[in-house]
C-alpha cells in the first residue's frame, strides 16, 4: 500500500529539487519514508543537504531511467510544456503532479492551517510552526525557506494531528486545497502575470479564504487589499455554517464601520474581532475579554501583525493567547531571507544568504525599493567559493555595482583550496567606478572602517552564503556597549 494512498506509489522524482519549496517538499516525503530523487541542473547546499539525507541527486537527466521512480513532481517553473525539461520527462510515460498536487495531498491527511498573502507568508509560517513545535505538538511544516526552527531545511513531517504550510498565491495553486484554518496577511498587486488584473487577484483571495467552506478565516483588516477582497465577501449571498472570520483591527475601529455591520449581519458570533494597538516596540491585543501584549525580537510593524495572525491560529488550534505571545517572544525568525538582524542609533542590520549573481541582484533591488527615507543601501558583500568567484567574476560585479556604498570581505573557502590569482580583488577590479573597499576580514578592524560610512536611516546589509552575518551582530553588539 503505498505511503499516501492517492499517490502511486512510494519512489519520486523531484525535477528542481534545489528550488526552496520543491526542497522543503522533498524534505518532508523523505520523513514519511519515500525514495527520493531529485534532478538540478546545479548541485547546491540545498541539494548536497538533501544527499546527506538520503536523497539521489542528479544533474543530467540522462542518468535516470524509469524503474528508478514511481511518479514525477514538478514545480511552475517547469510547468510549461515547451520547457524543455518537461518535454524530456514525458518520455519516462510516468504520473506527474505539480508540487502543490503533492502539497495537499500530504497536508488533507490532517487538520491543516495555511498561509498566503502577497508579502510576510513566510515568517508567518514561522511563527505558527515554532507556536505548534514549542507546545509539542508535532505539526507537519512546510515553509519556502530555512529556518532556524528547523536547521538547514524548510519541511519536516511530523506525526500530530496539525500541519502548517506556505500557500502560494503567484500560480493560483493555493486554492488546490482548503485548509481548516486559512490565513490571508495582505493582498497587494503582485503576480499580475498570471491573474491578469487587480479584480483576478482579489477574487482568487475570497475563494482562498473560503466564505462558502466550514472553517476559519484570519485577516489583517487594516491592508486596503484585504479591506477590498472582505467587501467582497460581504456580497456573499450565503455562508457555511461553519464559517469563522477573524478580523485583526486598529483598536479605533469597531462595529459601527459599514463593513463590519454587514459582516455582523451576516455571520453573527462567527465574526471575530481582534483589536490591536503599537505601542513602541509591542502590540497591545483585545480579544473579546482578553488583553495581552505582543513583541518580537525582530522590529517592524509587519512582523507584529504576523505574529497576531500567528497566534489567532494557534488560539483556534487550542493555544491560549499568552502561551501564544510567550513563545513568539523568542521567535527565531526566517533564516537568512532579508532576515532584519536588529536596529541600532538608527541602522538597519539585515542578513541575506545570496550569493549568486542572480541573487544578489535581486535582493539589493528588492530592498531599495522598500526602503524608506534617504538613508543608503551599504552593502558588505562576501563571496562565497574560489570557484564561484572565478568563474562568475563580471557576473557578481555587475550584480553588486547598483550598491549605493560596497565593502568586499575575502573569499569564504567553503573548504576549497585556494586558487592562485583569485580573491575578492578579482570582483572589485570590474567596479572600480563603485570604489569598493577591500577589507581585512578582521571583524573590528573592518567595522571600525564601516562606520566611517554608515549614519542614522541607513541600511547595512550583509550579503553571501558564509559567515557574514557575523559582521552584522558585531555591529549591533558594539552599538550596544556604546
Amino acid at each position: 500500500m503505498p505511503l499516501i494512498d492517492s499517490l502511486p506509489g512510494d519512489r519520486v522524482l523531484f525535477l528542481g529539487i534545489g528550488g526552496s519549496g520543491m526542497s522543503s517538499l522533498a524534505h518532508i516525503l523523505l520523513d514519511l519514508g519515500f525514495g527520493v530523487l531529485g534532478y538540478d541542473k546545479k548541485s547546491s547546499d540545498i541539494t548536497d543537504f538533501l544527499s546527506e539525507r538520503g536523497a539521489k541527486i542528479r544533474n543530467d537527466l540522462s542518468g535516470i531511467e524509469t524503474k528508478d521512480f514511481d511518479f514525477i513532481v514538478y514545480s511552475s517553473a517547469v510547468n510549461d510544456k515547451n520547457h524543455s525539461v518537461y518535454k524530456e520527462v514525458q518520455a519516462f510515460a510516468k504520473p506527474m503532479f505539480h508540487r502543490s498536487d503533492v502539497l495537499h495531498r500530504v497536508f488533507e491527511r490532517g487538520k491543516s492551517i495555511s498561509v498566503a498573502g502577497s508579502h510576510g507568508k513566510t515568517s508567518t509560517t514561522a511563527m505558527v510552526s515554532q507556536i505548534l513545535e514549542t507546545e509539542k505538538k508535532d505539526p507537519t511544516i512546510m515553509i519556502g525557506g530555512d529556518t532556524a526552527l528547523l536547521g538547514k531545511r524548510g519541511g519536516k513531517a511530523g506525526k500530530g494531528e496539525w500541519g502548517v504550510y506556505e500557500s502560494d498565491e503567484s500560480d493560483g495553486t493555493f486554492l488546490k486545497h482548503s485548509a481548516n484554518i486559512r490565513i490571508a496577511t495582505n493582498v497587494d498587486n503582485d503576480h499580475l502575470d498570471h491573474y491578469g488584473d487587480r479584480q483576478k487577484l482579489e477574487v482568487a483571495f475570497q475563494s482562498y479564504l473560503g466564505p462558502l467552506l466550514p472553517g476559519h478565516a484570519i485577516v489583517q483588516g487594516q491592508d486596503p487589499g484585504i479591506q477590498s477582497v472582505l467587501a467582497r465577501i460581504a456580497t456573499e449571498p450565503t455562508f457555511s455554517k461553519n464559517f469563522h472570520l477573524w478580523i485583526l483591527l486598529p483598536s479605533f475601529w469597531d462595529v459601527s464601520d459599514s463593513l463590519l455591520k454587514e459582516l455582523k449581519l451576516k455571520l453573527g458570533d462567527r465574526l471575530h474581532l481582534i483589536h490591536f494597538q503599537f505601542e513602541e516596540d509591542r502590540l497591545n491585543v483585545k480579544v473579546s475579554e482578553v488583553r495581552f501584549q505582543l513583541n518580537l525580537p525582530f522590529s517592524g510593524t509587519h512582523y507584529l501583525l504576523n505574529g497576531l495572525c500567528a497566534a489567532t491560529a494557534a488560539f483556534i488550534a487550542g493555544i491560549e493567547w499568552e502561551k501564544s505571545a510567550s513563545i513568539l517572544s523568542e521567535y527565531v525568525g526566517v533564516k537568512r531571507r532579508q532576515e532584519v538582524l536588529g536596529v541600532k542609533d538608527g541602522i538597519t542590520v539585515m542578513d541575506d544568504y545570496g550569493h549568486h549573481p542572480t541573487e544578489i541582484k535581486t535582493v539589493i533591488e528588492s530592498i531599495q525599493n522598500s526602503k524608506k527615507g534617504n538613508g543608503k543601501l551599504v552593502v558588505l558583500f562576501q563571496p562565497h567559493r574560489y570557484t564561484r568567484t572565478d568563474l562568475l567574476q563580471k557576473e557578481l560585479a555587475e550584480a553588486l555595482s547598483s550598491s549605493e556604498v560596497l565593502y568586499l570581505l575575502p573569499i569564504y573557502t567553503a573548504g576549497e583550496k585556494e586558487i592562485p590569482g583569485v580573491s575578492t580583488s578579482t570582483i572589485a577590479k570590474h567596479i572600480i567606478a563603485l570604489e569598493p573597499k577591500v577589507l581585512s576580514g578582521n571583524i573590528e578592524e573592518d567595522l571600525t572602517l564601516i562606520r566611517k560610512s554608515i549614519a542614522h536611516g541607513d541600511i547595512l546589509l550583509c550579503l553571501g552564503a558564509g559567515n557574514v552575518r557575523s559582521w552584522g551582530e558585531a555591529f549591533l553588539e558594539e552599538k550596544k556597549a556604546g
